[in-house]
């Protein structure tokens, strides 16, 4: 039965997300981000069904638009754009496809909501259809749409489009209607959009993008599962302490309702409470802790400014090599270590009421240690681990060694050695005859292309070139795709 779900979230550089990344993991593609130096290679990826780069109508099909159709230029083009800290470099749409359609079908029906956001907005979506995985649903088929924030013009992006507008640039600009007004138009849309292709299709079933409430149903939605929590119950294969409490107030929730309308409003609003007063509690000790700046945020200058000053640290304790340190530094690992043995073994008890029960606040969440700590632990492990041999003791060593293994072949064992090769490999090619067949080779490649826009090749095709090795490394990715970006 056909099920709607529509889901839109921003991809911004403030929680560290790089739309490149994304766009390489959705589409299963190779891109290399400009901005960081990073290479993002989901190449190895089986479960895309479709992709493609949908724009406007009247610039479709231009010669001058040819640079929106790369996927590694365009998102880079997005990742210069934005350029605060916080920039919101696309939006995507997240939508759940009927598996009564067929694939002809479903595509057709995601082009089509695509081009219509398209032509809205004037911006460039990228539309990428996957497949169910396996051990998952075989009804899950689904849809990711990136959208770019901003206008595609032939020079490139331009301003951000009106959905990303805030409320005084619409006033501004003497919009009436409010981003929230739009975003509900565009869920309603989508329901229109697959009615009408689940009409065509000759089915009878129809999907609704209002509520319960809103329909009239007296009935609870069931609970919905943060993806965080969702993939950490799937890998330990039980569940956890956040999944169990939003269950258990769901099961509340359902109990008041029988119970009548005046139970579930009380319910309802301790519920609100509780989450308010939690939310609270997590928002000071948050404020309490100094600003961690991700990884990812940071640029190729910074990233080696944050090195050189760990670098620098280390260094001058090195110098220095105060015992203080080193005692403050085992003081703060066993502070680490018995938060995360206890949160273990929480996560690990077959009790269900013990994986549930609320932990500490003061062990229930963590910072990344500063660089002083960093170099704190680095001088701990030296004065642990030692200095290590120094050069005399090396050559002392490597003499024991030879001594122990004997002296090795001399020259004229070598000598013997490559000539009896020569003999039975033969003299092998001249240094004209490798010249040579490395131009072919080269020629062979400019003629192809680059490795990006070389056709697929089949599986056929790359077992009979691929080594052992190289079958492992692709069940090693392969394996690797259960987690989004």
């Amino acid at each position: 039965m056909a099920v709607y779900f529509l889901r839109c979230k921003h991809i911004s550089r403030k929680n560290g997300s790089q739309v490149t990344h994304a766009a390489a993991y959705r589409a299963g593609e190779r891109i290399r981000d400009e901005r960081t130096g990073e290479i993002y290679d989901y190449s190895a990826r089986s479960d895309v069904a479709y992709k493609e780069v949908v724009l406007p109508a009247e610039l479709s099909g231009r010669h001058d638009m040819a640079w929106t159709q790369d996927r590694s230029i365009l998102w880079n083009a997005a990742e210069h754009a934005g350029r605060q800290y916080n920039s919101r470099l696309a939006r995507e749409w997240l939508v759940l496809l009927p598996s009564e359609l067929t694939a002809q079908q479903r595509a057709q029906l995601v082009r089509t909501f695509a081009t219509e956001l398209a032509d809205q907005y004037r911006c460039a979506i990228d539309v990428c259809i996957h497949l169910p995985r396996s051990g998952a649903d075989s009804r899950h088929h689904h849809a990711h749409m990136l959208m770019s924030t901003r206008e595609v013009t032939p020079e490139g992006f331009g301003r951000r489009t009106n959905l990303e507008l805030s409320g005084s640039e619409r006033r501004l600009f003497g919009m009436t209607v409010s981003s929230k007004d739009e975003y509900l138009a565009i869920r309603q849309r989508w329901a229109e959009v697959s009615n009408e292709a689940l009409r065509q299709a000759g089915l009878d079933m129809r999907i609704d993008h209002r509520s319960y409430k809103e329909r009239g149903i007296n009935r609870d939605p069931r609970p919905t599962i943060p993806e965080k929590v969702f993939y950490a119950e799937r890998k330990l294969g039980m569940g956890t302490a956040a999944g169990d409490a939003i269950r258990a107030r769901h099961r509340e929730r359902v109990e008041a309702r029988a119970k009548g309308e005046a139970e579930l409003l009380r319910v309802q609003h301790k519920q609100r409470a509780q989450l308010k007063e939690r939310a609270l509690e997590d928002l000071k000790r948050q404020e309490g802790q100094p600003k961690k700046i991700r990884w990812g945020v940071l640029t190729r200058e910074e990233r080696n400014a944050r090195r050189r000053e760990l670098y620098q640290t280390r260094r001058a304790m090195e110098r220095a090599g105060p015992t203080v340190e080193v005692q403050k530094c085992a003081m703060s690992q066993a502070e680490c270590t018995v938060p995360n043995q206890l949160n273990s073994q929480v996560r690990k008890h077959p009790n269900p009421e013990v994986r549930g029960a609320v932990r500490p606040p003061e062990l229930s969440k963590s910072t990344s240690p500063t660089a002083e700590e960093s170099a704190r632990n680095w001088m701990s492990f030296r004065q642990t681990q030692g200095r290590g041999p120094t050069a005399e003791e090396a050559a002392r060593n490597w003499g024991k060694n030879r001594e122990a293994q004997g002296p090795g072949q001399t020259a004229e064992e070598a000598a013997r050695n490559w000539q009896s090769y020569r003999e039975t490999h033969g003299p092998g090619p001249t240094a004209e005859e490798s010249a040579r067949a490395w131009q072919a080779m080269r020629e062979r490649e400019r003629l192809s292309g680059s490795s990006e826009t070389k056709p697929p090749r089949s599986r056929e095709q790359d077992l009979e070139g691929a080594s052992p090795d190289d079958e492992d490394r692709k069940l090693r990715r392969q394996r690797g795709l259960d987690f989004e970006p």
